[in-house]
């Protein structure tokens, strides 16, 4: 699991990288070469799960993607190039913060969440 998040990262930033295969089967030998590409179509689905899950959020807030002025990119999942462009070309005409540490922002956030949480006692 450590290796393949590592080639996602090698991913976000390189437009290939490579699994060595006895890392995982000491009884065969070489690399699997996978490019930006060739994740992106392997995640297609998933990417439609993600745009199909911000539609709903925009149809249950009465919002369309043109009124969005503002998109605020957290989470590991926000350094790659495939979910980038997925929220550029959903939201066009918003601006596009990115932070530097996108998942300390998401540790923030629920933190922030966890005390506004009521509590039992």
């Amino acid at each position: 699991m450590i290796k393949c998040q590592k080639i996602k990262e090698t991913l976000s930033v390189m437009e290939n990288a490579s699994l060595n295969v006895d890392d995982f089967d000491t009884n065969q030998e070489g690399n699997i070469e996978i490019s930006q590409e060739g994740f992106q179509k392997m995640c297609e689905l998933l990417l439609n799960r993600v745009k199909n899950t911000l539609n709903s959020a925009l149809h249950n807030s009465n919002f369309n993607a043109k009124q969005i002025n503002k998109v605020l990119h957290v989470g590991g999942g926000s350094r790659m190039p495939m979910i980038k462009e997925l929220l550029r070309n959903m939201f066009p005409k918003a601006e596009h913060c990115t932070e530097e540490h996108p998942d300390e922002v998401v540790a923030i956030g629920a933190a922030y969440y966890a005390y506004n949480l009521p509590s039992d006692s």
